[in-house]
């Protein structure tokens, strides 16, 4: 691997920590943590009914710590739990009180990344999405060829 290769390589894992950062950053600033913005926002985004096992799959995540961010939004009244249809996982149904709550945090985020997907053009945008899914594709085609994951 060339020089500039690898400091291409670098440069990108460093935009990405950042980017992680910002995220952090913001979800401090209104009082929860950068995982619990994530569940808020598959809750709200996707439209469709979540367990916890999807939540878990979808994100990556740790069951027990899925488990205390839906127990904390429940005892907070912004989420109601329903049985499912395999009767070992519930449904997570958003409250209209969760989904007040949601939006008052998820709202100014959601306009930060509007604003700064505005400075980009819709090719740049697309470019850049479709190098990050072959990216994305590659990474996880070479994970599994060495049977780690």
């Amino acid at each position: 691997m060339d020089k500039d290769y690898q400091k291409a390589v670098s440069s990108m894992k460093e935009i990405w920590h950042k980017m992680d950062s910002l995220y952090d950053l913001y979800a401090k600033s209104v009082g929860i943590n950068f995982t619990t913005v994530l569940v808020l926002q598959l809750l709200c985004d996707s439209g469709a009914v979540h367990t916890q096992k999807d939540i878990c799959e979808k994100l990556a995540l740790p069951k027990q710590l899925v488990n205390s961010i839906i127990k904390s939004l429940w005892e907070q009244g912004h989420v109601r739990l329903n049985e499912a249809k395999d009767r070992r996982n519930k449904e997570i149904i958003v409250t209209s009180k969760g989904e007040a709550h949601i939006l008052s945090i998820l709202k100014p985020l959601e306009d930060a990344e509007s604003a700064a997907w505005e400075s980009f053009s819709a090719e740049e945008i697309l470019s850049y999405v479709n190098t990050t899914e072959r990216y994305v594709k590659a990474f996880g085609d070479a994970l599994e060829g060495m049977k780690k994951i």
